[in-house]
């Protein structure tokens, strides 16, 4: 092979310094780049109509050879400026004759070239494949976030239908519903204070056998005192009475109209429940509702029994088997009143004869001695019965709603944030629809973006080799190394 067959090989990251160093440029070349650039800037206020010139300055960096290609267009559209030396008058042809030899003077292009070249293959298509690869990220991740989105709201209906069903509620009227469900509680409360006040008899047997047992030197401390007040005046004590040993001069039950008239503003259809008012048992015309932080008593009178009104407002306007507190006593009390009657009934049913022995010999009032284990069995089957419809969890619910119009409250705001959750999710899933649009979008400029520049980077890779090759008498020159990377696979 001729020498002037071999061919030249430059990496193209180093074919700037190749250039300088084989004084092809000089190492100050860019100084001249400036003047060259601001020509260009003016020169292209003024140009002729031309599909192909608008094509050439719509690239980000205009070079050399698109000047070429200019003065080459220049040629056809200004050819009626020669004049008769065969010179054009034309002032645009003049400007871009000059912008191209300045470019070839010390061989400016090539260096200007190089560099473009270099920022072509070291930042801009490696920015965009990483754009390109950014966005198909963005699409497939919020394509996945959709998925789970729709998942998500589609469990959140499911919870927030299930506490609905667990509560009993058509969800329509959170409010009004959950008021309803207390509705029967004041029967419910006589009924139990009914079978509270038929265990009398066994409260009375609990305290002669206290009585007899201490051999009349029992305490004077009452028994069972919440009991005794239930067994003796039903259902109608209040939690104030308990708590102060005295009867208030007003009751202020706690009111729920607040509660439904925010119903009435937050949901367009309002169930109607037979009556303009839920009825508590209490009497509307004195009811108030309270909605300070904490429930207070508002005692006007002192123990002293000076001038004014003891009031009973919150939850001490509850009766006894309503209030929270004093229901926890009814229960302990019962808990106290059945171990006392489980232990006689295992004195009366496991005697032995030891026992019988003492018994014979021993005179138990007819108080006591007369109680049968049938007897004890039928109280203790009913106190258990007591303590079971007090303890229900269901009923236990109901009890905090008809007491406390902020725990009605509470409960809604639970129940309406479970409700949200799924269009919450709904309104994310949008959002991932947008992201993909954008994502989408972004996607298909930047493959279109780096379609531009790898074609003009191939196309100013051919001319710079084609350019080097003129200065070694043709021999055939490859820019090799990032540049074949960077192209490939694009």
């Amino acid at each position: 092979m001729a020498a002037n067959d071999l061919p030249i090989d430059i990496h193209s990251s180093k074919l700037l310094d190749w250039l300088v160093s084989r004084r092809h440029c000089n190492r100050d070349w860019q100084k001249n780049v400036v003047t060259i650039r601001e020509k260009i800037k003016h020169a292209i206020l003024d140009m002729p109509e031309s599909k192909e010139i608008v094509q050439l300055l719509q690239g980000s960096y205009i070079n050399y050879f698109h000047c070429v290609r200019i003065i080459e267009i220049l040629r056809d559209t200004e050819k009626d400026t020669k004049n008769f030396l065969g010179y054009y008058s034309s002032q645009r042809m003049k400007d871009w004759q000059e912008i191209e030899s300045l470019y070839k003077k010390d061989n400016v292009y090539l260096a200007e070239g190089a560099q473009v070249l270099q920022r072509l293959v070291q930042y801009e298509i490696p920015g965009l494949k990483k754009q390109i690869t950014k966005s198909d990220q963005a699409v497939t991740e919020s394509e996945k976030k959709f998925k789970d989105y729709g998942k998500q709201s589609e469990d959140s209906k499911k919870v927030y239908e299930k506490e609905l069903q667990r509560m009993s509620l058509q969800g329509k009227s959170l409010r009004a519903e959950l008021l309803s469900l207390a509705a029967d509680l004041p029967q419910f409360f006589e009924k139990i204070a009914s079978e509270v006040q038929n265990l009398s008899l066994a409260r009375q047997h609990y305290g002669h056998f206290r009585d007899y047992m201490h051999q009349g030197k029992a305490s004077s401390i009452v028994i069972l005192p919440v009991l005794a007040l239930i067994m003796e005046r039903g259902v109608d004590v209040t939690a104030y009475e308990w708590k102060y040993g005295k009867k208030p001069d007003r009751v202020e039950k706690p009111n729920f109209d607040l509660l439904l008239k925010a119903d009435e503003k937050k949901e367009e259809d309002e169930i109607d429940f037979g009556d303009d008012e839920i009825d508590f048992g209490g009497d509307s015309a004195d009811v108030e509702i309270d909605f300070g932080e904490e429930v207070q008593i508002d005692v006007v009178a002192d123990d002293t029994g000076a001038v004014g009104e003891s009031v009973a407002s919150g939850e001490d306007a509850l009766s006894l088997l309503e209030n929270s507190a004093s229901q926890k006593v009814v229960r302990d009390e019962l808990t106290e009143l059945l171990a006392f009657l489980t232990m006689r009934l295992d004195d009366e049913t496991r005697q032995t004869g030891a026992d019988l022995l003492i018994r014979g010999a021993e005179t138990r009032p007819d108080s006591i001695a007369k109680i049968s284990t049938e007897q004890l069995k039928d109280w203790i089957s009913l106190g258990n019965g007591i303590v079971s419809q007090l303890n229900n969890p269901q009923k236990n619910h109901l009890f905090k709603i008809r007491s406390s119009p902020q725990f009605v409250e509470s409960v809604v705001e639970d129940l309406e944030k479970k409700r949200n959750m799924e269009g919450r999710y709904k309104r994310m899933q949008e959002l991932m629809v947008e992201k993909q649009k954008e994502a989408r979008e972004t996607l298909a400029k930047s493959n279109e973006e780096l379609k531009r520049v790898v074609e003009s980077t191939r196309q100013l890779q051919k001319q710079m080799e084609s350019e080097i090759s003129k200065k070694y008498s043709g021999r055939p020159v490859n820019l090799m190394g990032g540049i074949n990377q960077a192209l490939a696979n694009v």
